[in-house]
């Protein structure tokens, strides 16, 4: 077995295509084809199913093998980044995970501060929802990322907290208030959104001992906003996924305030790469919260 074999299945998985890994790898596609082959015949199992109507599918031994694929491909880019450090350079790849307020509001200023410290380092963002993220995280797809609630099996600092508002159509019987209880919403037709808050949303209600009338389930930010504006429902959600130029809505404070923790993780932060410990020393500087990995 070789490394180029594990960059190959790995790349296959990611990409979901032959074709796409090779163009990824700057490999042609009868070389993925005979490199994955290889690997199969090496372990004796079958790693990938080609399905006419699915595509390509991992093996139930596939999912298995990926993971510590995936780990033994992380050591490699470790033990390349050392070396390089050791040596006087600075070389690597970090992989990040990132949903959209995370991607508009943290992380310009981080890159920024980052590629200015290290410009030969690549950065590779993978942007997703927050359970996206967490599933990369868990599964060592990316290296660091963002997240917005605790995770048992992950390292986490903390970076910002971000003000859970209400969102209101125009016109609204609350829109005069200056902050609102939960309690005044128990009647609202509600709007949750399906973009990870919504852990967050159902824990406040069920704290307060009161079920919402949740009318829909809406994944898109922008969808969720527009049908408020419509008057479809009301909403909660993250002061800072809301756009900065005012929509037809009201925005109001909970009353208490309730805020959500934006946190940046890492399946461990003593065993990562140099890059991925540069990358989080950059956010403690400009994040300057008391260290949770103590």
């Amino acid at each position: 077995m070789t490394i180029t074999q594990f960059q190959v299945f790995a790349t296959i998985v990611e990409t979901g295509s032959f074709t796409k890994a090779g163009e990824a790898l700057n490999m042609t596609q009868s070389a993925v084809s005979h490199a994955l082959a290889a690997l199969e015949a090496e372990l004796g199992v079958t790693l990938l199913i080609r399905d006419k109507r699915q595509g390509l599918l991992l093996s139930d031994i596939g999912k298995s093998f990926l993971v510590h694929i995936r780990e033994i491909l992380s050591r490699y880019e470790q033990i390349k980044q050392e070396a390089a450090q050791a040596s006087g350079l600075e070389i690597g790849t970090i992989r990040i995970g990132s949903f959209p307020s995370a991607s508009m509001h943290l992380l310009p200023k981080m890159l920024g501060v980052f590629h200015s410290q290290h410009p030969n380092v690549e950065v590779v963002l993978f942007e997703g929802t927050f359970q996206e993220v967490t599933e990369w995280l868990t599964s060592r797809i990316v290296d660091i990322g963002f997240l917005s609630l605790p995770h048992a099996d992950l390292d986490a600092i903390p970076l910002t907290q971000d003000q859970m508002m209400v969102v209101l159509p125009l016109g609204h019987r609350l829109r005069d208030h200056d902050s609102i209880r939960l309690e005044e919403l128990a009647d609202e037709p509600f709007i949750m959104t399906k973009a990870g808050s919504e852990v967050l949303i159902a824990n406040m209600f069920r704290e307060a001992n009161i079920s919402p009338a949740i009318r829909f389930h809406v994944q898109d930010g922008g969808t969720l906003l527009h049908m408020v504006q419509e008057g479809l429902g009301i909403t909660i959600a993250p002061d800072l996924s809301l756009p900065r130029t005012p929509l037809a809505l009201h925005k109001k404070s909970l009353n208490p305030p309730v805020w959500r923790q934006l946190s940046l993780a890492c399946p461990s932060f003593r065993d990562a790469s140099p890059a991925v410990k540069a990358f989080v020393q950059v956010a403690k500087t400009l994040y300057p919260h008391e260290d949770a990995t103590k």
